[in-house]
């Protein structure tokens, strides 16, 4: 009675942080997914089907992760003195470019659905989601230039656009070792956390980005960068564990794109491993997809990334300590809060 008791209270106390981190989001990103809505309107499209995918974007364009990227380069432009409104244009235009490419990784990974909602090309199909995405990033860059007419200086919006660059790079070459490490039982840990850490560069481009922006010295934009890289990975890896108490996730990670951490840490363990590879090639019914999640956790693997997780969250806090403006870094903690995981919340989904 006393565990159901202790879990119970654990996920109302989760519960209160997502809550209050959503809200977080929503009040702090709202004026930069505004901008990206409104650019989306701004030409008249002569084609219904065109003028219809646009549409049903800025109609969607309403979930936590839209509000995520402008409210953190909000925060961290304000955590070294800066201001919510210079980053506006730039954060419109992240909105945009994450829309873009989060349509071709659905693609890629063939997803229809997610987070039981229709992904782009599961509403308008393959073909007229690629020129969608065009649109994005095309009119992302044309919202660039806005920033200079609230008074970003040159020199930081070329030190923004040197940022882009580079995590579009880094992003690309994560995608490509996505692509490679499909339905792979042999990749390595080791190989698999290389790759969860590339695809945080988009979240450390944003807390670069939003230091840069509000005039934070070199040291401090440093400091916001390794923090945004921590956020991002710890939040990728809090994905690979909620991916391993939802069957339709597994089902999909199994099936169309590379194994979640915590199966590739679990497949080295020999003891486990001729089990688990079995399952895996089976056919992914709800019962051997059960039986998989409860052989990786004990195989250790869902405890390897839960710690993993904990691990990287302590040392990005770590990073705030040096920034100048104290009173503003309460909601770039309040990020961090919710991510770990414990045993008492995976273990009843598990046993149950």
């Amino acid at each position: 009675m006393e565990k159901v008791t202790k879990s119970a209270s654990t996920a109302n106390q989760k519960e209160k942080l997502l809550d209050e981190t959503k809200k977080l989001l929503v009040k702090e990103g709202a004026m930069g997914l505004k901008v990206a809505q409104e650019a989306l309107a701004e030409r008249r499209i002569g084609n219904e089907a065109l003028r219809e995918a646009i549409r049903y974007t800025r109609a969607s364009m309403n979930a936590p992760a839209d509000y995520f990227r402008p409210a953190l380069l909000s925060l961290c432009s304000r955590a070294v003195g800066g201001t919510s409104e210079i980053t506006v244009p730039v954060a419109a235009s992240l909105v945009l470019f994450a829309r873009a490419i989060g349509i071709h990784d659905d693609i890629i990974d063939q997803s229809k659905r997610k987070n039981r909602r229709l992904t782009a090309p599961g509403k308008l199909g393959e073909d007229m989601s690629i020129i969608l995405s065009d649109i994005l990033l095309f009119k992302g860059f044309t919202l660039m230039r806005k920033a200079l007419e609230t008074g970003v200086p040159p020199t930081k919006l070329a030190a923004v656009l040197s940022t882009v660059e580079m995590i579009w790079f880094e992003q690309s070459e994560g995608e490509a070792l996505e692509i490679q490490s499909r339905s792979n039982i042999n990749i390595s840990p080791e190989k698999c956390l290389a790759k969860i850490k590339m695809r945080a560069s988009e979240t450390e481009a944003c807390t670069r980005i939003g230091g840069i922006l509000g005039g934070g010295s070199e040291s401090e934009v440093e400091s916001l960068g390794r923090y945004g890289r921590l956020l991002g990975s710890a939040s990728i890896l809090r994905n690979e564990l909620i991916d391993m108490l939802e069957p339709e996730a597994l089902r999909h990670r199994i099936r169309k794109e590379s194994l979640p951490l915590p199966v590739v840490y679990a497949l080295q363990n020999q003891q486990f491993r001729t089990e688990l590879a079995s399952l895996i090639s089976e056919r992914t019914s709800t019962e051997n997809l059960a039986a998989i999640s409860r052989i990786v956790d004990q195989a250790g693997g869902i405890k390897y990334v839960a710690n993993l997780l904990g691990k990287m969250v302590k040392e990005a806090y770590s990073y705030l300590d040096v920034l100048k403006n104290k009173d503003a870094l309460s909601p770039l903690r309040l990020l961090l809060k919710a991510l770990p995981l414990q045993s008492e919340e995976w273990k009843p989904i598990l046993y149950e």
